[in-house]
């Protein structure tokens, strides 16, 4: 008799078994637990390319509104540009670590860690 819960069946490998499909490549399906990890290794992935951006992002503004603050020449437009570059640089920045310490408090106050959802996703499976 087969298996009549998702936990039973064999997904196989995403991408076929040599070769990967992009940032996806070898994903192994075969069993809960490593659905979990492969899902885990994805969202892990995919926070922190989002963050290093952000904090890229971060640099070229402060830059930009640094040197346009140089080269503003006593002119108060520029300057109130440049000064409100850099402060939304900054906003920018202490938004993006504000919105993990958040996520992370609020895991810690539920009972498990939102930026790692292995164990959940284990325990969502039946007799697990």
């Amino acid at each position: 008799m087969q298996g009549r819960f998702l936990v039973d069946a064999n997904l196989g490998r995403i991408g076929g078994p040599e070769e990967g499909f992009g940032p996806f490549g070898n994903l192994d399906l075969s069993s809960v637990s490593a659905a979990a990890e492969a899902f885990n290794r994805v969202i892990s992935n995919a926070i922190g390319i989002m963050t290093i951006i952000a904090g890229i992002w971060f640099v070229f503004m402060f830059v930009i509104g640094g040197y346009g603050y140089l080269t503003a020449g006593g002119d108060s437009k520029k300057i109130s540009e440049a000064n409100s570059r850099i402060t939304t640089a900054l906003i920018g920045l202490v938004v993006v670590v504000s919105a993990y310490a958040l996520i992370s408090l609020i895991g810690a106050l539920l009972g498990f860690k939102i930026l790692q959802p292995q164990e959940f996703i284990q325990n969502l499976q039946p007799g697990g």
